[in-house]
């Protein structure tokens, strides 16, 4: 079966093995000349439990006073995106609102033949397990490749 992936997603939160996995798939991305969308998902607001949705990243940035979740989860986008530096690769933001491994899977589902790459170990109460569970989730139940970086 030829190669026809068409992006690299990378799941991104403030942990060191989410900074790997960016990396990695910068890497990735710059050998087989593809694009980058770099996904960070911030927890919803009280009583928007089970939605996920899109959330503007330009406008979160040019808000003063806004949504303190969506403004912390724009800065990790932020960080994420000065790590991407001037790598020769297209690189596009993109938060989210819901539970972080439903929302990644729902928006991978939406992209047209992605490859997926996810830090083993996020912020979430599961740490101290082998895989976190946003990494043991998308493993179990994406439709398209997933790499885990340890």
């Amino acid at each position: 079966m030829p190669f026809q992936h068409t992006s690299v997603l990378v799941a991104v939160d403030d942990s060191e093995s989410a900074g790997r996995a960016l990396d990695f798939a910068l890497e990735l991305a710059e050998t087989l000349r593809l694009p980058v969308r770099i996904v960070h998902a911030t927890r919803p607001r009280h009583g928007r439990a089970g939605e996920v949705r899109t959330i503007d990243y330009e406008e979160v940035q040019q808000a003063a006073g806004g949504i303190p979740e969506y403004e912390l989860a724009a800065a990790v986008l932020d960080r994420a995106l000065a790590q991407a530096g001037e790598r020769a690769v297209s690189v596009e933001p993109v938060l989210l609102s819901g539970d972080p491994a439903e929302a990644l899977l729902r928006y991978a589902a939406e992209c047209d033949r992605p490859m997926l790459v996810v830090g083993r170990r996020g912020r979430g109460r599961l740490q101290g397990l082998l895989m976190g569970s946003v990494s043991d989730k998308t493993v179990r139940l994406a439709r398209c490749p997933v790499i885990v970086i340890h």
